[in-house]
């Protein structure tokens, strides 16, 4: 499916190249930020949380475990990218030493993105 927000668009192919050439923290960090951007898709209309459950709902299809499944992997892709430097480099944060572990981190939000954005502005099939 293609992707119709320019600017996610655009992060989603920066991230690809930069793994592709293998720098995987630039990978990550930019993969992340889609993320965040994904999040936003259908602001400003709806804020950010509002957003994520639009999103959230449709990938479900209405299904409450699915819910509950989808909802969980937004928190914890999310608690990733806020505990772990990746976008942020606080001294509190968990450095990322071992590059397979960029390699963890890249594959499973690229998972969670690309099914997202399939489901966007109610696209997807039951």
């Amino acid at each position: 499916m293609p992707i119709q927000e320019k600017g996610l668009k655009e992060l989603l192919q920066e991230a690809a190249n930069y793994y592709d050439e293998g720098n995987l923290k630039i990978a990550v960090e930019k993969l992340w930020d889609a993320f965040e951007r994904l999040k936003t898709y259908y602001s400003p209309t709806l804020d950010k949380k509002k957003s994520v459950s639009k999103i959230i709902t449709s990938m479900s299809n209405q299904k409450i475990p699915y819910e509950v499944l989808f909802e969980k992997e937004f928190l914890e892709i999310t608690a990733i990218g806020n505990d772990f430097r990746i976008r942020h480099h606080e001294t509190t944060k968990i450095d990322i030493e071992d590059s397979r572990h960029y390699d963890y981190f890249y594959k499973r939000c690229l998972s969670l993105i690309s099914v997202s954005i399939q489901y966007l502005d109610g696209g997807g099939t039951t």
